[in-house]
């Protein structure tokens, strides 16, 4: 026998006529008959390897989301990402840049818990000198600075342009703008900034302790509370037993935590009134029994 014959017979055994494979597929791997991706075992021989890929449970459809560019993918996680690590102190560390290519991360959760509920809307000039020619303005963050990272918007129908910019500016600039634009009369964006001059001292919470102040300011995943006159304690979002903690910014709350790292957060004129209310039962339950 011929070698070259012996070398076709070898290779038949190890390898499946053609009416034995797979059609070949241009699009994505369809699931087992059972609905289940199963994982798949990659070897590599020369070095030993292995590896293991899971495949996503998840539908087949969220591929769609991602874009055709996996660059651009990852600049815009990237950008996230330092968004998500901004720490609060400076406005001036926030990229703005990249909002002109990722728009919707101008409203990125890290920077908007740093803006109180009431100045978080975008505002157009009520009444501008000329209706065709419009601007509005969107507060994106405040900093422990004092300064606010804005967003101001033109729309020029005369010459059928709009466009934008960001900007940093002072808290009480930007304040005065809001109003000017229609928000509140009272509307204040520097808060607590004797807490950030570094006149009073600043101590994270602790556990087994209870402290009982006003809630001065929510920056990024930190609320700080001033207990007393004498020291600020910073508390971290997601350690507190609340849904919405804008909404006790500037109240007087009791925030304690008896059980753990939770903190079980409490208003203080909420608390008063319960006191009141069952001083009132105890009171009307004494009288009763007196009549009986």
């Amino acid at each position: 026998m011929k070698i070259s014959d012996l070398k076709v017979k070898l290779q038949a055994l190890f390898r499946p006529t053609q009416s034995d494979r797979a059609p070949p597929s241009n699009g994505p791997r369809a699931p087992s008959a059972d609905g289940v991706r199963k994982p798949v075992e990659i070897s590599i021989i020369s070095t030993g390897e292995r590896f293991v890929h899971a495949p996503s449970l998840g539908p087949a459809t969220e591929s769609r989301d991602l874009s055709a560019d996996p660059h651009r993918d990852e600049l815009e996680r990237d950008a996230a990402e330092r968004i998500e690590r901004w720490d609060g102190r400076s406005v001036r560390d926030i990229d703005a840049e990249r909002f002109y290519d990722y728009p919707h991360l101008e409203r990125h959760t890290a920077l908007q818990d740093s803006v109180p509920v009431q100045a978080r809307a975008e505002l157009w000039h009520p009444g501008p000198h000329d209706p065709a020619y419009r601007s509005s303005i969107s507060v994106l963050a405040i900093d422990q600075m004092g300064e606010v990272l804005v967003k101001q918007y033109v729309v020029d129908d005369a010459r059928d342009a709009e466009g934008w910019s960001y900007s940093v500016m002072s808290a009480d600039l930007a304040a005065q703008i809001l109003r000017d634009y229609g928000a509140a009369s009272d509307l204040k964006l520097d808060i607590a900034d004797a807490l950030w001059d570094g006149s009073l001292p600043v101590q994270p919470a602790e556990i087994g302790a209870t402290y009982r102040g006003q809630i001065v300011s929510i920056r990024g995943d930190i609320a700080c509370q001033i207990v007393g006159d004498e020291i600020a304690i910073e508390h971290r979002i997601g350690t507190l037993a609340i849904s919405d903690p804008q909404r006790y910014v500037g109240k007087e709350v009791e925030i304690s935590y008896p059980c753990g790292k939770v903190g079980l957060v409490r208003q203080v004129d909420t608390l008063a009134l319960e006191v009141n209310t069952l001083q009132k039962l105890g009171v009307e339950k004494t009288s009763g029994a007196l009549e009986r």
